[in-house]
């Protein structure tokens, strides 16, 4: 009877189970809630249309290039510095995505490097809010010039992404339009037509987009952000990287007009400087300025964790952020091991003795012309140095004001709010308070862009900013735009180039303390 009992129960348990499972299968094969929803349906409204555009800011494809993201943030992971990469130590651990761009085995496919399917999914983004803007249906005059706006930005962004492709491959194959599949392969673009193009959308959007936003949508592009790109743009495409001949390495290469222009003309860089001119005045005009509130000694510092004026193109975090922001309101990208809360080493980004060499006295002279048998450890002393009374033992003293806002060195200060120990990268490990680590080479970590606040307690949170383009990037554009264009240095550029400088406390530009200069 008991085993009667218990059957009769595992029967109608087993009847139950197989019951719900039917249910819940069908249930699964029901139509969702929403499930209606189609491309039409998105561009019914201006609310509903903003999530595309909004989607473009998701740090999967826009983000900074010159920016230590830490190893949590894909598809870039550590590379972000890969423009410094000559004077960075990277150690050599396997598992790390920046190896393939130290030896050199990166591809189009590298997730570090910006993978070419994150930038055509938002090619494609970009080109379906311009095809379909026109059917979005505004409700009222501020609606309709809201929806201009958004198509501004939709220009600027499949601008921005082929922008971002040009700095790693030269020209890409054009896609303006939405692609519906089954289209025959699309062949890279001459580079010349492909600079252009960038060009024209960003010309449409700075003449769509307004200077600024209202302050809850800070980070969005603005008219000048747009001019600024095409600054930048242009800059790059006049460097002789492009514009020159075909270089010795591509001979024989089949389409040499996709890498670059394949001859040179110094008009170029007239075109160039024009843009920058441009866009330093609307940035005037919409109160972009220089940052210079916190003192020689720490403008540098305090701009690279501040949102200020200065910034016209920059990625914001918050806790909310699905690309994890979290991370990036709670933890350093780079701090001395053991000091403050948090304790994993960030080890990758450790910049070298030649780095710092290349920082000059704070009379705007180099110290350092050369070292012995091409070794670091033993540097030639230039004669500007020894007037200088440079003792390499003690190479901080005297130094560039950027140098201590850029650079964490042994024997300073960091977290000093809550921490009274100086940094100890003495390589003895026997010592108590070591702020190195097993895979710390050069004695050197980065400061810069680093909020050392965070390392007082957990619960301490800020929003980071991360600068893609701020007005010194621009001042700086225009003063080596004019220098190409007319064989050397000249007032104008030099107004703006002094006026980065001096909010360091350096000396204006001398060229007897440059070489060729």
């Amino acid at each position: 009877m008991k085993k009667y009992i218990l059957y009769s129960i595992k029967t109608c348990a087993l009847l139950i189970f197989l019951s719900s499972l039917f249910v819940s299968c069908e249930d699964f094969l029901e139509k969702p809630v929403g499930g209606d929803i189609t491309i039409d349906t998105i561009f019914t409204s201006s609310s509903n249309a903003q999530q595309l555009i909004f989607s473009l800011y998701h740090d999967d494809y826009f983000n900074p290039n010159n920016i230590a993201i830490n190893w949590w943030d894909q598809p870039q992971w550590y590379a972000s510095w890969s423009e410094i990469g000559e004077n960075i130590y990277y150690d050599d651990f396997s598992w790390m995505w920046n190896i393939v761009y130290v030896n050199g085995t990166m591809s189009p496919t590298s997730d570090q490097i910006y993978p070419l399917n994150y930038l055509y999914r938002a090619v494609r983004i970009a080109n379906t809010f311009i095809e379909m803007a026109s059917s979005i249906d505004a409700v009222s005059q501020s609606d309709q010039e809201y929806i201009k706006k958004m198509k501004g930005e939709a220009h600027a962004h499949l601008a921005y992404q082929y922008y971002r492709g040009m700095r790693l491959w030269g020209s890409l194959p054009w896609i303006g339009e939405k692609l519906n599949g089954g289209e025959e392969p699309v062949e890279r673009i001459p580079y010349c037509d492909f600079v252009d193009s960038i060009v024209y959308h960003l010309d449409i959007a700075a003449s769509l987009l307004p200077d600024y936003w209202e302050d809850r949508f800070t980070g969005r592009f603005t008219s000048v952000a747009a001019k600024t790109l095409k600054a930048r743009v242009l800059v790059y495409a006049a460097s002789p990287l492009y514009n020159g001949p075909v270089p010795d390495y591509a001979s024989g290469y089949e389409h040499p007009e996709v890498l670059g222009y394949g001859s040179y003309d110094p008009n170029r860089w007239k075109i160039a400087a024009d843009a920058c001119l441009d866009a330093i005045n609307a940035a005037g005009a919409a109160g972009h300025a220089l940052y210079n509130e916190s003192g020689e000694r720490k403008n540098i510092y305090h701009l690279s964790i501040n949102l200020t004026d200065e910034h016209i193109l920059y990625q914001r975090y918050k806790t909310t952020n699905l690309e994890g922001g979290w991370f990036y309101v709670h933890n350093m990208m780079n701090w001395p091991h053991g000091i403050g809360w948090y304790k994993k080493p960030e080890i990758t980004y450790q910049p070298t003795l030649r780095h710092v060499d290349r920082y000059q006295m704070i009379n705007g002279k180099f110290p350092i012309e050369g070292y012995v048998d091409n070794d670091p450890t033993q540097p030639v002393i230039s004669s500007a140095g020894i007037a200088a009374g440079y003792d390499d033992q003690e190479y901080w003293k005297d130094r560039d004001n950027r140098f201590e806002q850029n650079i964490v060195r042994h024997g300073k200060l960091f977290g000093e709010n809550y921490n009274s120990l100086p940094v100890n990268f003495d390589p003895a490990t026997s010592n108590p308070n070591l702020s190195g680590w097993a895979g710390f080479k050069t004695n050197f970590i980065v400061r810069k862009f680093v909020n050392e606040a965070l390392g007082e307690s957990p619960s301490i949170v800020y929003t980071p900013v991360n600068p893609i383009i701020r007005l010194a990037d621009l001042y700086l554009l225009y003063a080596e735009a004019l220098s190409e264009y007319n064989d050397g240095p000249t007032g104008e550029g030099l107004y703006y180039f002094n006026q980065v400088r001096a909010r360091s406390g350096m000396p204006d530009y001398n060229s007897e303390n440059y070489p060729g200069g």
